[in-house]
């Protein structure tokens, strides 16, 4: 077997764990139970469990944002309100995959929060990346670079809520789209050239 595919099957052997049982489910005998490898195996891809959860999240980070710029370029997406739009569909967690995602990041952002070690700072990062590229779409609409910054971090946080609103129940996907929806009337004037 490639060396490739024995790492993408731990990856996601970890990513299984994680959204079925938090950061508390993922031990190195776990990842090498799930995946059907040796622990020597996993140890090797990931020398410690910190490190086989960075690896994770930057691999998950990727993937979420890969997805989002493709469902923007699918739907043709011009304006930075469209773009932003493409995010919040692609943030909220409505489907197995983002429902996923949602429950990792939370278990994420809880490490970095409680312990800011590999793991944590690849969340970090991953919020850096994200809101570095929410800014650059919305400078393009006239906005100040702070300005932008400001506004990206607003349109992430609004996400992470409602997602996490709509995870425990508290919101249904069709309040939730309500709420987006009604946010995104507000927000589309400061972003009208």
């Amino acid at each position: 077997m490639a060396e490739s595919t024995r790492r993408t099957e731990i990856m996601e052997a970890v990513e299984r764990l994680l959204a079925r049982g938090g950061l508390n489910a993922v031990t190195m005998r776990a990842v090498a139970a799930e995946a059907g490898v040796s622990l020597r195996l996993v140890q090797y891809y990931g020398s410690t469990k910190d490190e086989l959860l960075g690896a994770v999240l930057d691999r998950l980070a990727d993937q979420s944002v890969e997805r989002w710029q493709a469902r923007a370029r699918q739907w043709g997406c011009q304006s930075p309100l469209e773009v932003i739009k493409a995010f919040y569909d692609e943030a909220l967690p409505t489907d197995r995959a983002s429902q996923d995602f949602h429950r990792v990041g939370v278990s994420m952002e809880a490490l970095a929060l409680t312990d800011p070690n590999m793991a944590g700072q690849a969340y970090q990062r991953h919020l850096s990346g994200l809101g570095d590229h929410l800014a650059g779409v919305l400078k393009s609409s006239g906005l100040s670079a702070t300005a932008a910054h400001c506004l990206a971090l607003e349109v992430m946080a609004l996400a992470h809520g409602v997602g996490t609103l709509v995870m425990t129940g508290q919101l249904s996907e069709a309040d939730a789209q309500t709420l987006i929806k009604n946010y995104l009337e507000r927000l589309g004037p400061q972003l009208s050239p």
